[in-house]
């Protein structure tokens, strides 16, 4: 292989691409470092296209980049230097087995591995829930009590007035064709409650529950803890405030009609309600049901 002037060597055998690029080059004045600075690349291409080593360079598409811009830098004619290159096909097919390559398969992970795992994860969320089911059962169990003995739940302070017994009416006179009738107790005593600006309320209790009932006056009605599975009954002036420590699930009856409270209950389980002569139910302070 023979040398340029300059100490380059020169590629015997070429298909002339070589040659043209570097006289085109020295009669531009331009050494190989300024072409590159030039084109703003290695100047490794450039001496690789002048010494006709395509397949240093890469792909043929980066092998035909870097000609033409090399060419028109030179001021060389592009589709010739492009012809040439395909008919001496000057550049050889890329070496596939350069390319690394994996043998075998990744591995698989076994069933039986991805089966222990989700039985595992599906065992530790169990017990998480059981664990916070039982906490909370153990934290309500403290607030209220399941149940309490008849003996510790105090007695109303105030009872529902008794029942007036069947009275009859007096007849008057029989020639007037007026004959004596009874009249149920219970409604005598609904007249009486409406007509004095009374309301009555029952209370069902499925747990325990802390109750305060308190008339308009602030006269106290009832005012203890109720047991599970109780029932209590009681009257005054209108409007009652009724405070209930733990009202899930509690029935309230006013007048003989029963009316949800349930939209009332707080997150503390608690409600504190008013309750009118007409039995319309709103929401009332905490401290108003004594």
């Amino acid at each position: 292989m023979a040398e340029e002037p300059g100490g380059e060597p020169r590629r015997e055998g070429g298909c002339g691409i070589g040659a043209r690029l570097r006289d085109a080059r020295e009669r531009a004045g331009l050494s190989l470092a300024q072409a590159a600075q030039r084109l703003h690349v290695s100047a490794d291409v450039l001496e690789a296209l002048e010494a006709e080593r395509f397949e240093s360079i890469g792909a043929p598409i980066y092998v035909k980049s870097y000609l033409s811009r090399y060419a028109e830098l030179l001021g060389e004619p592009v589709p010739a230097l492009l012809e040439m290159l395909a008919e001496a096909a000057a550049i050889p097919a890329p070496d596939l087995t350069r390319i690394p390559r994996v043998e075998g398969k990744a591995p698989r992970v076994p069933r039986t591995a991805l089966t222990g795992a989700a039985v595992v994860t599906l065992g530790v969320l169990a017990v998480g829930a059981l664990f916070w089911w039982g906490w909370s059962r153990w934290h309500i169990g403290r607030l209220v009590p399941t149940s309490v003995p008849r003996s510790q739940v105090p007695e109303p302070l105030a009872r529902t007035a008794p029942a007036l017994s069947s009275r009859t009416l007096p007849s008057g006179n029989v020639s007037d064709g007026v004959t004596s009738r009874q009249v149920p107790a219970s409604t005598s005593t609904a007249l009486t409650a409406t007509r004095a600006g009374n309301v009555q309320i029952t209370l069902q209790f499925p747990a325990a529950s802390w109750v305060s009932v308190s008339d308009a006056a602030g006269k106290a009605l009832y005012r203890g803890l109720a047991g599970a599975g109780t029932r209590e009954t009681m009257s005054g002036a209108a409007p009652l405030h009724v405070v209930l420590g733990y009202a899930e699930g509690v029935t309230l009856r006013v007048n003989g009609r029963e009316v949800p409270i349930g939209s009332y209950v707080g997150r503390d389980h608690a409600v504190s309600i008013a309750v009118s002569a007409a039995g319309q139910v709103s929401s009332a302070p905490r401290h108003a049901g004594g």
